[in-house]
């Protein structure tokens, strides 16, 4: 029954913030490591780390690693809207790279705001 569980747990909601970041993650590994031959030892230490609390599901961590992706993702949308003050003229480019920057970033706010809330509601103490 326990295998069950688990196979129920990874169908449901609670992973799609795992793949996500992971997917992320190997996009940049597998984007270096292609089309520059680099390989990338924060990307693949990144992807590893995810890998393994999406299987251990540490609850302190999850939280801790919530917090953070949705920081980060809240200053990389900072950072392209930035980026799309910094073109003087509004061309397919600077259309390009606000649509897929916000949308990036603004989901990986969402999917660290998912993990957060879902890891404080298991850290949350039970009367």
């Amino acid at each position: 029954m326990k295998g069950y569980d688990r196979l129920r747990y990874y169908g449901s909601g609670k992973a799609l913030p795992y793949t996500y970041f992971i997917g992320l993650a190997a996009f940049w590994f597998f984007g270096d490591l292609l089309a520059i031959q680099n390989f990338s030892f924060v990307a693949f230490g990144i992807m590893a780390a995810l890998t393994i609390q999406a299987v251990w599901q540490n609850r302190v961590a999850g939280a801790c690693l919530g917090v953070f992706t949705t920081a980060v993702s809240f200053v990389a949308f900072l950072a392209v809207l930035s980026e799309f003050s910094d073109f003087e003229v509004v061309n397919g480019s600077a259309i390009q790279l606000i649509a897929v920057g916000s949308i990036l970033s603004l989901v990986g706010l969402a999917m660290g705001l998912m993990l957060t809330i879902t890891n404080m509601q298991k850290l949350a103490i039970k009367v």
